[in-house]
């Protein structure tokens, strides 16, 4: 097999474990505080509804006057952002608004898509500068409520089932410390989307649950490891053994961590803004979930054990 190292290292992951403690408590103190200023996390159309749309002009247009028209033109709420120009797109925009309001013939209020009359308004403010629609997209206000109900779901439902594969697989403590990490991970990388001001919608639950998939992965090869040398003869303590499983897995994680890692990469570098999103937090959560798979998981089952010991097995 292919090895990073040439020679087993020897790192002292346990014994630095209470300065991975302060480090995670450091980055979810930053998350709070983050979610706590921006007033929650920047929610996309998928969650509170809306029409989220990317045009093109034929000439350069100023964001202030793209605005400004908008804005006089009757359209509320708008959020717009200038997107990077490509060979086949330049001078894109992406255009968020929410609802307009209009009265049916029962005097009743109904709310309407912006996505006809955003590009009514352009076209007539900026008749000499042809204005494309690339692409729109509009969630009702109900459905974007059940899609916020759906995707905690997901993430709670998945956590559970990991809980009950590991602890039966291997012990009940390793799927606990399992769950503790994976929350861990998804609160950091919600951190990061905080605090990098990006939209959160279905496509960070996608980034989320394949973040939970790659570190529970992570933590199993740990465990397994874990639990063959603690079926062999072993006059080591139990956080020396600890400690020298997770450094005879270190080759393996750390080649799958840059593998993964270079191609999403490649992603972020040559895909744009389709996939930008997507490939930001994922970068972000593969290098915190190998955190803590590595500095984590291992660090509560052994700081658990020392509370309240267990009988090894021979």
């Amino acid at each position: 097999m292919i090895s990073f190292f040439h020679h087993q290292s020897n790192f002292g992951f346990i014994k630095n474990r209470y300065k991975a403690y302060a480090f995670s408590i450091t980055i979810f103190a930053v998350t709070v505080i983050t979610l706590v200023m921006h007033g929650g996390l920047k929610l996309g159309v998928d969650f509170t509804g809306g029409t989220m749309m990317q045009i093109h002009f034929s000439a350069p247009v100023p964001t202030d006057q793209l605005r400004k028209a908008l804005n006089e033109g009757g359209i509320p709420s708008v959020e717009i952002q200038k997107v990077r120009d490509t060979e086949l797109i330049k001078n894109a925009f992406m255009i968020r608004t929410g609802f307009i309001e209009e009265k049916t013939s029962g005097n009743e209020a109904k709310l309407v898509s912006t996505a006809d009359k955003v590009k009514e308004v352009l076209s007539r403010r900026f008749a000499d500068n042809q204005v494309t629609v690339d692409s729109n997209e509009t969630v009702g206000p109900k459905i974007g409520k059940e899609l916020q109900r759906n995707a905690v779901w997901a993430v709670l439902i998945g956590c559970i089932l990991i809980l009950i594969y590991v602890a039966f697989r291997f012990d009940f403590r390793f799927g606990v410390a399992a769950v503790i990490a994976i929350f861990h991970d998804v609160l950091c990388t919600v951190g990061f989307i905080s605090v990098t001001g990006m939209e959160f919608n279905l496509q960070s639950v996608a980034v989320l649950l394949t973040i939970i998939g790659y570190s529970i992965n992570d933590s199993i090869v740990v465990a397994d490891r874990i639990r063959e040398n603690l079926r062999k003869s072993q006059k080591e303590t139990y956080p020396e053994l600890i400690n020298r499983s997770i450094n005879e897995t270190l080759s393996r994680t750390v080649i799958t961590v840059v593998t993964v890692f270079l191609v999403l990469l490649a992603l972020q570098l040559f895909a744009g803004r389709v996939l930008s999103d997507f490939t930001k937090p994922l970068l972000f959560g593969l290098v915190i979930g190998t955190y803590s798979s590595i500095f984590v998981v291992s660090a509560l089952v052994v700081d658990w054990e020392l509370k309240s010991p267990t009988k090894r097995k021979k």
